[in-house]
């Protein structure tokens, strides 16, 4: 983690032209005391930042939505806020108004009215189902008769791991992707025309899951 801070404050630095030294570092809602602490102390001793403050990640896109949103001086707005990340979900349900109720004056003021997770669900969880339907699609291969199952080879895993994040993404606008990976073991390759319906089917465990904390 420590080697990922310093690295973005290269980047920053050369984006900037200039010394960075504070941050705000985002942090998942179900993280314990001591997972922030360990972030904290890997930007602070480790990397040499200074820690303005941890938020959760939810709180951090309610507070760009907040930047942008021009609201009127007696209009309110609850926005829902809807995180799905690699491994985890997070929702959370915002007011907005132009009247700070902590301060009793009329400035831009986000209340959170409700916040929820689900610490094992994400995205990688569909990319998992889509490489296990690929792999079940290549044994399943007339040239694979009698051989041993795909998923005993890393090499192979790996490489339709890496391909099954490509196809979710074109499926996710496309009722229809072409799979190809060329040679994928024993140069035989698995080639063949999915349909988004299927995994949407071989998903339903985890798209059921979707809507839950809602």
């Amino acid at each position: 983690m420590a080697m990922l801070f310093s690295y973005v404050k290269m980047l920053s630095e050369k984006q900037a032209e200039g010394i960075v030294k504070d941050c705000v570092i985002t942090v998942p809602s179900w993280y314990t005391y001591d997972q922030r602490l360990m972030m904290k102390d890997a930007a602070e001793k480790l990397s040499n930042l200074n820690v303005l403050q941890l938020v959760h990640e939810n709180t951090a896109a309610t507070v760009m939505f907040a930047i942008d949103e021009k609201l009127e001086q007696d209009e309110k707005k609850k926005v829902l806020f809807y995180n799905m990340g690699a491994m985890d979900t997070e929702v959370s349900i915002v007011e907005f108004s132009m009247f700070n109720v902590t301060e009793k004056k009329s400035s831009p003021y986000a209340n959170i009215l409700a916040e929820t997770f689900d610490k094992q669900l994400g995205t990688r969880d569909i990319d998992i189902t889509l490489a296990n339907m690929l792999m079940d699609k290549f044994n399943a291969l007339k040239e694979r008769e009698g051989k041993a199952d795909v998923r005993t080879n890393v090499r192979a895993v790996v490489r339709l791991m890496k391909d099954s994040h490509k196809i979710k993404e074109i499926l996710s606008a496309n009722k229809f992707s072409s799979v190809k990976v060329p040679e994928l073991l024993d140069y035989v390759t698995l080639q063949f025309k999915l349909d988004r319906t299927e995994l949407e089917s071989n998903s339903a465990q985890f798209i059921s899951r979707i809507t839950k904390p809602i």
